[in-house]
């Protein structure tokens, strides 16, 4: 089992949410089966059009591109919550 705390995981470092993210994943993977548990998705899944920062565009493309990858990883399951469903991106 694999928690990832949205607020926690969003840095201001360049590239290092991306990074945290794919450690997660490849973790997950190493261990299978497993869950990724995303709490607090719209922190890292905001609305791209909504955002204004550099930093929330990189991180949806990287959640997209590792959930993408699952196919790959059957074992692996991801689920997620958030208590505001409307600011999440819609390709997630």
């Amino acid at each position: 089992f694999f928690l990832i705390n949205g607020l926690e995981i969003v840095s201001k470092s360049a590239g290092e949410s991306e990074s945290n993210l794919r450690k997660t994943f490849e973790e997950a993977e190493k261990n299978s089966p497993a869950i990724i548990f995303i709490d607090k998705l719209d922190a890292i899944a905001p609305k791209r059009e909504k955002t204004h920062g550099e930093v929330e565009h990189p991180i949806v493309s990287q959640l997209l591109t590792l959930i993408d990858g699952f196919k790959q990883r059957s074992h692996v399951i991801v689920m997620a919550t958030t208590r505001q469903r409307n600011l999440i991106d819609p390709a997630v």
